[in-house]
Order: C-alpha cells, then sequence, then structure tokens
C-alpha cells in the first residue's frame, strides 16, 4: 500500500512548511482528506536560499534569505530579513562581519549607483581619515590653548620664576608652549 502525501504551506506568502501523510476518507475510502492550507501537488526540490510558494494552482521557487542580515543603503541601518523573495529595494545582503564593520566604521562604506561600496581603498578614503586626523588634533591644541590661557592668567596675577638659572618665569614659559601650538595650529 503507497502512502499518499499532502504538502502544507503557511499563511504568510504560502511559502512550503511540511510534507505530512493524507487520512483517508472515512466516507469514501478512495478519497483522502486535505486539511486547509494544504495541496497534493509535490513542490520542487529547492536549493539553498530559496523556497517553494504555492500560487494557488502551482508552486513557484523564490529567493529565501530569511533570517540573514541587510543594511539599508541610505541610512546604513542593520536589520534582519523577514520576508522571502527579492532584497527590497534601497537594501542589500550582508554577512555578518561587514555588518559589523558597517556598524563601526560607517564612514568606509559609500553609496554606489544602487550599493554600498567597501572604500576603504579609494584615495577619497584616505583623504577623508587625514581630515579627521587633523581635525582631533586641531581639538586637542584648542583644547590645550584653552588650558595654558587659564595658567597665563594665574602667572600674570601670581608672578613667580620658574627656571632660576635662566631666569625665565612661568607666564614666559606659558607663552612659549602657546607660541609653538598656535604655529602647529596654523600649520594643520
Amino acid at each position: 500500500m503507497t502512502t499518499k502525501f499532502y504538502y502544507s504551506y503557511n499563511t504568510e506568502g504560502n511559502a512550503f512548511t511540511g510534507k505530512f501523510p493524507a487520512i483517508k476518507n472515512p466516507r469514501r475510502q478512495s478519497e483522502y482528506l486535505l486539511p486547509a492550507m494544504a495541496t497534493f501537488k509535490e513542490p520542487p526540490e529547492t536549493k539553498e536560499n530559496e523556497v517553494a510558494i504555492w500560487t494557488g494552482s502551482e508552486w513557484t521557487i523564490e529567493p529565501d534569505y530569511r533570517g540573514e542580515l541587510q543594511v539599508d543603503i541610505e541610512t546604513k541601518e542593520i536589520s534582519t530579513i523577514e520576508y522571502f523573495g527579492s532584497i527590497k529595494t534601497g537594501f542589500q545582503k550582508v554577512n555578518q562581519e561587514t555588518a559589523n564593520d558597517i556598524q563601526t566604521n560607517p564612514e568606509k562604506y559609500k553609496r554606489i549607483e544602487v550599493s554600498l561600496v567597501d572604500i576603504s581603498d579609494t584615495e577619497d578614503y584616505k583623504k577623508y581619515l587625514q581630515e579627521k586626523e587633523v581635525a582631533i588634533r586641531k581639538s586637542e591644541i584648542e583644547r590645550q590653548l584653552l588650558e595654558l590661557d587659564s595658567k597665563r592668567i594665574r602667572a600674570i596675577c601670581e608672578p613667580s620664576v620658574k627656571d632660576e638659572t635662566t631666569g625665565e618665569t612661568w607666564l614666559d614659559y606659558y607663552n612659549t608652549q602657546v607660541m609653538t601650538l598656535r604655529e602647529e595650529l596654523a600649520n594643520l
């Protein structure tokens, strides 16, 4: 005796969910009972990242990346794919390593046409990194100058000698440091 099977699909897009043995109809032994959301038509074989979809009369094969990661090309936000079919317009499928890199270094990625591309090997990105380093150094210098200004005010109010042998005062010392920092800032 051969077993007849039915093929079940879900309510969210009619994706194939499984193969189950059919039960004979107790009133008509030549017929089998067919549950809701099922068909006797066998789905085609699917490969990795594919799913069989019931259209109402036949099975079709669609891409299936559910559970994998995607990035919004505009905002660079990472999300988990919860739908089947092709990747939505404006998104790009990424692996975990790339997703982590995008979250850590979003400036490394740039939209080029319809995809997000790693631009870390380009001259533009190298220039961006240099400008970023310069901006950080400028910020450090400005912080140091502010700190030195308060020390200079104190040195003006309370004049004292820093080095007895040279006669250099604290104000002279701070002024020299300020000049050095301002010169470096001007060269940046």
